[in-house]
C-alpha cells in the first residue's frame, strides 16, 4: 500500500515538472502574451493548453517572430511556420549555410562514337507533286479516280443538254483536253426533240389570226352616205321634180356563232433540271388525270413516268399523291388496271402522249 501512494506521488511530480518545462511564453502582436503548450497545429493556425484547458485556434499571423521561432523548435508546427519566418539563416550567417551544402558529384560521359550500320537501306527520294502522281500507288489511284469523274461528268451533261452520249463521253476520255469537253455542251443549248419543235397550239392560233385579212366595216342601214344630199339634187333637176326617197333596206341578219371547240391537250416532255418536278407541280399541271373518270381533254392521253432506273409507267389516271410518292393508274391487256407507286425524286422525265387508235 505505501509502495503504491510513492508511485503515484512520482508521477504527479513529474507531471508537474513536464508541464513547466514544456509550457512556454508566445508573445502576441499586439502586445499581449500567452503561456501555454503545443496541443495541435494546421496551416491556419495553432491551439495551445492554456490552464489545462485547449484554447481556440490561433492563427499565425497573430505571433511576432520570436513567436514563430519559438513554434519552430516543435517538430509537428515546424513545416506550418519556417515559411512565415522572416530570417530563416541558420546559425553562423550564410557562410554556415553555404557549407553545409552537400556537393554532388556529375559523372561525365563518355563523348558518343557514331558507327556506320552495314546493309543501312537508303532513304527514297522525294518526288515533287507531279512525279509523285506518277511514281506511287496513291498517285496512281487518285489520276484514275479523276479520269473516271470527267468521263462520268460528260455522261450527265449529255443527259442533261440532250446531245449523243457517245460524243461527249468520247471527247471527255481524251486525257488533258477531255477536262474542258463537259463545260463545253454545258454552256451550249439544248436540243429540242420532235414533239417540243412542233408549234403549239397558242403558236398556231396566233399564225393563223396574222394570216387572216381583217374584215371590212359593214355599212349600217339608214345612214346616208357622205354627199348623198347634193347627189339627190342633181337627180331632181334633172328629172324635173322631186325624187322619191329610197326604200330603207332590211337590217342584216347576225352571223351564227360558232361552237367553242373543246379543249385539247399538245404532246409534251418535262424533264427534270428543266422544271421542278414535286407534288405541287404535277398537281398544278396534270390536275384533269385525278379524276376518277378523266375529261374529254385528258382520256384521249398517256401519262409516261420514267423513272432513274430505267422503268416506264404508262397511265391513264393519278389515284394519289404524297409529297415523296405518287400513284398511278396502268391499264393492263384485258381491260384490266394496276396501281403502281413511284417515287417522286426516281422521276426524271414526264411525257404526254396521245393514244393512238
Amino acid at each position: 500500500m505505501q509502495r503504491l501512494q510513492i508511485q503515484r506521488a512520482l508521477s504527479v511530480a513529474l507531471v508537474c515538472l513536464t508541464g513547466v518545462v514544456i509550457a512556454a511564453e508566445f508573445k502576441l502582436k499586439d502586445g499581449s502574451k500567452i503561456v501555454g503548450d503545443h496541443v495541435s497545429s494546421n496551416d491556419k493556425g495553432v491551439v495551445l493548453n492554456v490552464d489545462g484547458k485547449p484554447s481556440a485556434r490561433m492563427a499565425w499571423t497573430n505571433f511576432t517572430q520570436e513567436a514563430l521561432k519559438e513554434f519552430a523548435k516543435n517538430p509537428k508546427a515546424r513545416p506550418f511556420v519556417e515559411l512565415l519566418i522572416e530570417d530563416a539563416t541558420p546559425p553562423g550567417g550564410a557562410a554556415a549555410a553555404e557549407a553545409n551544402v552537400p556537393d554532388i558529384p556529375v559523372p561525365k560521359r563518355p563523348p558518343a562514337k557514331w558507327s556506320e550500320v552495314k546493309d543501312k537501306p537508303e532513304l527514297p527520294e522525294k518526288p515533287g507533286l507531279i512525279g509523285g502522281m506518277f511514281t506511287t500507288g496513291v498517285g496512281w489511284f487518285a489520276l484514275v479516280m479523276m479520269y473516271a469523274g470527267v468521263i462520268y461528268a460528260g455522261y450527265e451533261v449529255a443527259n442533261y443538254r440532250r446531245r449523243p452520249k457517245q460524243l461527249v463521253m468520247g471527247l471527255s476520255a481524251i486525257p488533258g483536253l477531255g477536262f474542258f469537253a463537259p463545260i463545253v455542251f454545258l454552256f451550249m443549248p439544248a436540243v429540242k426533240n420532235e414533239t417540243e419543235a412542233k408549234p403549239t397550239a397558242v403558236e398556231v392560233a396566233a399564225a393563223k389570226a396574222k394570216e387572216e385579212p381583217k374584215p371590212e366595216p359593214k355599212a349600217i342601214p339608214g345612214k346616208k352616205k357622205a354627199g348623198g344630199g347634193l347627189a339627190l339634187g342633181k337627180k331632181a333637176e334633172e328629172g324635173g321634180g322631186h325624187a322619191a326617197p329610197a326604200a330603207p333596206q332590211p337590217a342584216a341578219a347576225p352571223a351564227p356563232v360558232k361552237a367553242a371547240a373543246p379543249p385539247t391537250l399538245q404532246p409534251a416532255v418535262y424533264r427534270k433540271g428543266e422544271v421542278n418536278i414535286n407534288k405541287r407541280f404535277i398537281e398544278t399541271k396534270f390536275a384533269g388525270f385525278f379524276k376518277a373518270v378523266p375529261a374529254a381533254p385528258e382520256k384521249d392521253m398517256w401519262l409516261v413516268w420514267v423513272t432513274a432506273t430505267g422503268g416506264e409507267f404508262w397511265s391513264k389516271r393519278v389515284a394519289s399523291i404524297s409529297p415523296t410518292e405518287i400513284v398511278v393508274n396502268c391499264p393492263q391487256e384485258g381491260g384490266s388496271s394496276v396501281d403502281q407507286t413511284v417515287q417522286i425524286v426516281e422521276i426524271t422525265e414526264i411525257h404526254l402522249r396521245p393514244q393512238e387508235g
